[in-house]
Formats: structure tokens, sequence, C-alpha cells
């Protein structure tokens, strides 16, 4: 008799197992799921993915100017930088305007490839390093095209994430 109480209480000491298991499961995946969600890593992410499209569209507008209108041109870059970076480009003088509207020539930057190297979200700062196609078309002459690479510093700032540098590397530098 002994025996066949055994027997009946096997299968129900397997149920329980079971339910504890699944309880245990349910517990654990719940709770990764409330975590992946609330996860630093994942804003992190976001924020290196808007810096890296905000710093590419800021470095094609910062290579962009068409001669037709410099004064406009200068007042996008302006929009689009901080720092000393728009100081540099506010203090451009009359006499280098009348010499970009005067060389006939309409530049448009392409950025190629870029990538974020540094980010600190906490001092709201970021680096990156950006392959420009900058094409120049003058009046009369098929365009030419250069490429460039620059280093690129971003600061945000209450308007959101602004150039504060933009700086050539040479060539054949690593």
């Amino acid at each position: 008799m002994a025996e066949e109480v055994t027997k009946r209480r096997g299968p129900l000491y397997a149920a329980i197992a079971a339910v504890v298991v699944a309880a245990g499961f349910a517990g654990w995946a719940g709770w990764s799921w409330v975590d992946a969600g609330t996860d630093n890593g994942l804003d992190y992410a976001r924020t290196r993915a808007a810096v890296l499209e905000t710093g590419r569209a800021q470095v094609a507008e910062l290579t962009t100017l068409d001669y037709h209108n410099v004064d406009r041109g200068i007042a996008r870059w302006l929009e689009q930088s901080t720092g000393a970076l728009r100081d540099r480009l506010a203090a451009t003088d009359e006499a280098t305007k009348k010499t970009l509207a005067g060389n006939g020539s309409v530049a448009t930057g392409k950025v190629l490839d870029a990538a974020v190297s540094e980010l600190d979200k906490d001092t709201g700062t970021a680096r990156m390093l950006a392959s420009v196609e900058i094409s120049v078309a003058k009046d009369g002459t098929a365009p030419t095209t250069n490429r460039n690479r620059f280093a690129v510093a971003l600061t945000r700032t209450p308007a959101g994430w602004k150039l504060s540098a933009l700086d050539p590397i040479p060539v054949g530098a690593s």
C-alpha cells in the first residue's frame, strides 16, 4: 500500500516541480524584459546614433557654399555650429565674403562615411571622424572633386547637438 501511495504522489511532485520551474522562468524573463527596456546601453546607443546623424548633416552643410548667396551660406553655417568654431565663422569679414562671391564657384559637400569615436553624454561632448567628398563647380568649367577627412567635435546645446570643431586631417596622417 505504501508503494501505491508513492506511485500516486510521483506525478503530483513532478507537476509541482514543473510549475515552480515555469514560474521561475517567467519571473526571470519578465525581469529581463523590464531591465532591457530601462537599459542605459540602449539610451547610449540612441544618443550615439543621433550624434552621428546630426554630425553627418552638419559636416555636409559646413562644406557647402554657393557663391550666389554667401551671406545665406554663412548664416546656415552659424546655425549648425557653436563655441570657437561658430565664433570663427561669425568673424568672417566683408573682404572674405567678397572673395568667396567673386570666385564664382559652388562647393557641395557630401559625407561619404563617418563614425563617432567618443561620446560623453554627461558632459554633452562627442568626437567623430568624417570622410567628405567636396565637389566644386565653377561657372563655365567642369566640376572638380576632392576627398577630405575631418576630425569633428560636437557639443550638446539647448538647441541640440552642434559642431564645435571641424578640423581637416592631413593626407598621410593616421
